[in-house]
């Protein structure tokens, strides 16, 4: 809990650092930090860092699963979940799989401009099998898992357990892309199966008391949080992320 706080005390300070009558426009944001598909120095260097923090951590049987939320939609769980499956497959080695399991708002799809049809919505229905969900992203060296049609009404999402039991053994890391944990109940069925959890937390938006519930409901299902990402500072330039992992 205290490093949620001191990422978002920490947030306020620089934004009143900064501001002042020269202060920027938000930049919008692109898959792995980029503002209007261009570079943004940095911002590589802080997802390298944030996988370095990862990978430090120490967990009893290995860390291979991770899941990324955010307290609310729109936070950067999303960005974050593609900055770091891309920071861990820049090891030439590594076999790094990016799931997304937020079937209510899918959209790596367009993100990642992939074109299989066949989605995590599918497999829960019975539809495919695992290995017919990968799409294989060779710019990133990653393989991605899409959430597949919208499923307004939620997904049974229980049945992720069996996934990533039938994928892990094909893949190094598995980084799954999840939904708001205060807006939905299904960060509680993932969290419980997955080695550690990252928070991603906006600076400027993320209200203190949102991240602090998020936390709780975390903590009810015995989650393992493994730190906060605090995303787009007030500059926006780079996308700022803060491991405190």
């Amino acid at each position: 809990m205290s490093k949620i706080y001191e990422a978002l005390k920490r947030a306020e300070q620089e934004r009143e650092r900064t501001r002042g009558p020269a202060e920027q426009p938000p930049v919008p944001l692109g898959d792995d930090g980029a503002a209007d598909g261009r570079p943004v120095p940095g911002t590589q260097e802080e997802y390298q860092r944030l996988r370095a923090s990862l990978l430090s951590v120490t967990v009893p049987a290995g860390l291979h699963t991770v899941l990324v939320t955010a307290p609310n939609h729109g936070e950067g769980a999303t960005t974050v979940a593609i900055g770091l499956a891309t920071a861990l497959g820049r090891e030439r080695e590594a076999r790094v799989l990016l799931i997304e399991a937020n079937p209510r708002a899918p959209v790596l799809r367009h993100r990642l401009g992939i074109s299989g049809d066949a989605g995590l919505t599918d497999f829960i229905a019975g539809r495919v099998a695992p290995e017919a969900l990968l799409t294989r992203i060779d710019r990133h060296n990653f393989s991605v898992i899409h959430a597949g049609e919208a499923a307004h009404a939620g997904a049974e999402l229980e049945m992720l357990s069996g996934l990533l039991t039938r994928l892990r053994p094909q893949f190094d890391f598995i980084v799954i892309d999840g939904p708001p944990v205060n807006r939905y109940a299904d960060v509680s069925v993932i969290a419980p199966v997955v080695d550690g959890v990252i928070m991603v937390v906006e600076a400027d938006r993320t209200p203190l008391a949102d991240a602090e519930s998020a936390t709780r409901e975390l903590g009810k299902v015995g989650a393992r949080i493994l730190g906060v990402v605090l995303n787009r500072r007030r500059s926006y330039i780079p996308a700022f992320l803060e491991s405190l992992l």
